[in-house]
């Protein structure tokens, strides 16, 4: 409860308030910076290579992503050594970490780039680096359908 000297004392200073002039519009407001989003890195899978992200790319620059925060590592899927691979795709987020002063990265892998990319989370030293991974169809559990890609490889047309 107000006791009267409080009320009288509060009763201009709230007529003030209500009076005071207001923006018209939203846009007359002073424009308020979104803070920077995670940067992304899109892995890709096995015989593919970086274009293969254009359609996600463009969904999340719709959502409001910039260019400068959507990375995409290529990679030789030949070398398929995940301990090799993952040292590389280390040293690339370092790169993007550098070029965007961000602390952490989000990673998308898709298939045989969920492998790569969960062993740099897991075994190299990726987890202080990688704030979300994402796995899109990665054969995590492995996979009875490996031996096709191989002999994939080794066709070659007449």
């Amino acid at each position: 409860m107000l006791t009267t000297r409080q009320a009288i004392l509060a009763l201009p200073t709230l007529c003030l308030a209500l009076l005071a002039p207001l923006p018209a519009h939203a846009q007359d407001a002073p424009a308020v910076r979104a803070a920077p989003r995670v940067p992304v890195v899109f892995v890709h899978g096995y015989n593919a290579d970086p274009g293969v992200w254009g359609a996600l790319r463009e969904d999340l620059r719709a959502d409001g992503y910039a260019d400068s925060e959507l990375f995409s590592w290529g990679y030789d899927t030949h070398q398929s050594v995940n301990e090799v691979l993952s040292g590389r795709l280390a040293a690339y987020v370092d790169q993007v970490r550098r070029q965007t002063g961000a602390a952490r990265v989000d990673i998308v892998g898709h298939s045989f780039g969920s492998l790569v990319s969960r062993w740099y989370v897991k075994f190299g030293g990726g987890a202080a680096a990688v704030d979300h991974w994402v796995s899109l169809a990665g054969p995590n559990h492995g996979t009875s359908t490996a031996w096709a890609c191989a002999l994939w490889d080794e066709w070659v047309p007449p």
